[in-house]
């Protein structure tokens, strides 16, 4: 048994999963062009981990559950990314992938660690209208329902993302698109979906003009080591 209770060697294949145009270059120059790639990781107390590709580590530093990478450049082309425990060679997690150039994608892995699960979406970080910030969410908290996730003033709960299930590659790629709210600061708060029941209450979230954000929920409800959360990552 690995140091996360078992250790996985799972090989995915991304580009069976999500669209050609996003994770598959077809680009013929002799020169390859880099983009803009980030790891994050979601899975309730999973971590640290290292991101190596084809033998080089990514990272600058571990990354810790409900860590990122932040934004960092990487090749065109086909690529083995490896997670493994921080400091060893130990492979937790293989996947081949195929990344563009000249765009930002981001790289979630998610569910338990006993049940890993990933996808990649593409960022696509236009200029919010003046005065706005663009938020995008995904659920990522094993086991919760169908929610919804809004902001709360007073007693009054606006939904900003409803009926949402708990994240598949699929969903992902659908709600990976970007929302666009007054910048301000806000109170969150996660529902079960058409009960009113609040399970989750975040205050004081900035969201400054002009900025583009990924929320996510994350941990496990009722669980004291991982609790239920709320993640907010500035994409720009």
């Amino acid at each position: 048994m690995g140091k996360y209770g078992v250790i996985l060697k799972i090989r995915t294949f991304l580009s069976v999963v999500l669209v050609a145009a996003l994770f598959f270059s077809c680009s013929k120059k002799d020169t390859p062009g880099s983009g803009q790639f980030m790891f994050i990781n979601a899975s309730p107390g999973f971590g640290p981990v290292d991101v190596i590709f084809d033998g080089n580590k990514f990272n600058t530093t571990s990354v810790a559950y409900g860590g990122n990478t932040g934004y960092k450049p990487l090749l065109e082309g086909s690529h083995v990314m490896n997670i493994t425990a921080t400091g060893t060679t130990t492979s937790l997690y293989d996947v081949n992938l195929s990344t563009a150039a000249s765009i930002n994608q981001s790289f979630f892995i998610y569910n338990r660690p006993n049940s890993l699960q990933v996808f990649a979406v593409q960022d696509n970080l236009n200029t919010p209208a003046a005065g706005k910030a663009n938020i995008r969410f995904f659920h990522l908290s094993p086991g919760s329902t169908v929610i919804d996730m809004g902001t709360i003033n007073a007693s009054v709960f606006t939904p900003i993302f409803s009926a949402r299930s708990f994240e598949s590659s699929s969903t992902a790629y659908t709600n990976a698109s970007f929302t666009s709210i007054n910048a301000g600061t806000y109170s969150f708060e996660i529902r079960v979906n058409g009960a009113g029941v609040t399970i989750l209450t975040v205050n004081n979230i900035v969201l400054q003009e002009g900025k583009n954000y990924t929320l996510f929920a994350k941990g496990i409800s009722g669980n004291a080591t991982t609790p239920l959360g709320l993640e907010v990552i500035e994409n720009n």
